[in-house]
């Protein structure tokens, strides 16, 4: 694994403000791109500041992403999909990969930054095999240690979105240049997948890392959490929440055949087993200005 190298400080970053105020609430977002030897690493760090008369519910869904959550106010409430159980109530938390929604709750204000890990980088931030974090989300300092306390309060404490977003690269960086490396076979077959948004064959990867299938795919899930063809799905049904989000109103079947699935009835199947719900509701939770999604 290429370790990250240090990138001189930056003075201006490009940072993109979205604000809404409506009947649901009042959000401003800050988001922004991490310094460039983060990007393997890192996908864009989210900073959000939100205020509702009345607890809002987001439905969470799962992408070839892994968060991680610092939170500066009250804690969320977390539901396991298909249940009224709710887990234990957590400020700040970091996942693994998820293969399903999440039901994620907050109520009042709140305003924190996320930071949006591709699963190559939670692997190499966390320092070991994930696969025992798939589908959880875990208190940061279970998981980090004093990392997590010194990064927390840093980011906390920090001026203004530009100065926490530059307090998390300095941080990150420092972490992730110390990392054990992956197996090279694991990060080529990462690299690879991501590259042809989930459209390369399986056994096109096997053939080039010279592994048994079943065991390239044991290896595989153990060290980030799913297996190479939920990745590529993941990727698939990423590609079309992200064309959604531009623009609500794009026609479905259009959007299905960008993303590499064969039709829509490929895409109504992928919606139901990730989202638990219809592309058509899907389609009708958008909340505005970059919101989430309404569960």
């Amino acid at each position: 694994m290429t370790s990250p190298q240090r990138d001189a400080p930056r003075t201006w970053r490009g940072t993109t403000i979205t604000r809404h105020q409506s009947s649901l609430g009042r959000w401003e977002l800050a988001t922004a791109r991490p310094v460039s030897c983060l990007e393997p690493f890192v996908r864009e760090y989210v900073g959000w500041d939100e205020s509702h008369g009345v607890p809002l519910c987001r439905r969470e869904l799962p992408t070839d992403l892994a968060p991680l959550i610092i939170n500066f106010g009250d804690a969320f409430q977390l539901f396991t999909p298909g249940t009224a159980r709710r887990s234990s109530a957590l400020r700040s938390f970091i996942t693994g990969a998820y293969d399903t929604y999440q039901l994620v709750e907050s109520a009042g204000s709140s305003g924190g930054v996320q930071v949006n890990f591709s699963l190559l980088g939670i692997r190499v931030l966390v320092g070991r095999p994930i696969e025992d974090m798939t589908n959880r989300a875990l208190a940061p300092e279970d998981v980090l240690g004093p990392f997590a306390h010194d990064l927390i309060a840093r980011v906390h404490d920090a001026p203004g979105w530009d100065a926490r977003f530059d307090c998390l690269d300095s941080a990150l960086m420092a972490r992730m240049t110390a990392a054990r490396p992956l197996p090279g076979a694991v990060q080529h077959a990462w690299q690879r997948i991501v590259a042809s948004a989930g459209r390369l064959p399986i056994r096109t990867i096997v053939d080039e890392v010279g592994w048994s299938q079943g065991y390239f795919i044991r290896r595989f899930r153990h060290e980030l959490g799913v297996s190479p063809k939920v990745l590529a799905r993941m990727l698939r049904f990423g590609r079309v929440l992200e064309a959604l989000r531009r623009d609500a109103r794009a026609d479905l079947l259009d959007v299905a055949l960008d993303a590499g699935y064969y039709d829509q009835s490929h895409l109504n199947r992928d919606v139901q087993a990730f989202a638990g719900i219809t592309p058509g509701a899907l389609v009708r939770g958008q909340l505005p200005d970059g919101g989430g999604l309404s569960a």
